[in-house]
């Protein structure tokens, strides 16, 4: 596999990530909006911690590939993700992204 394909799987990585990032700040927002008193407050709350829990584990995984998780495009780095890692952190994100796609308020 090229250098150029690896790269652009590193870099739709990354893009993923901070998708879902974002996707779980929205959901936050939605249920601060909801008010404590929604039903079911609590459980939404404690999901949508655990999945923060999950996304900080992926942005650790990626980072111990370097200084920090932006260096994942670095290719300069001594231990660089391989497509191994590539899938297995894209699958992580996905199972995350769902879990978010599906939460409601």
């Amino acid at each position: 596999m090229g250098t150029s394909s690896q790269k652009n799987k590193k870099e739709k990585l990354f893009d993923e990530l901070i998708s879902v990032k974002i996707l779980l700040r929205k959901k936050e927002k939605e249920l601060k909006q909801s008010g404590a008193d929604a039903p079911g407050f609590e459980t939404l709350k404690k999901e949508l911690s655990d999945l923060k829990k999950k996304i900080a584990a992926i942005e650790k995984a990626i980072s111990k590939y370097g200084e920090s998780f932006l260096d994942v495009y670095d290719s300069e780095l001594i231990n660089p993700l391989t497509e191994s890692d590539i899938i297995v952190l894209r699958d992580e994100i996905t199972e995350i992204r769902n879990s978010l796609e599906a939460f409601s308020r």
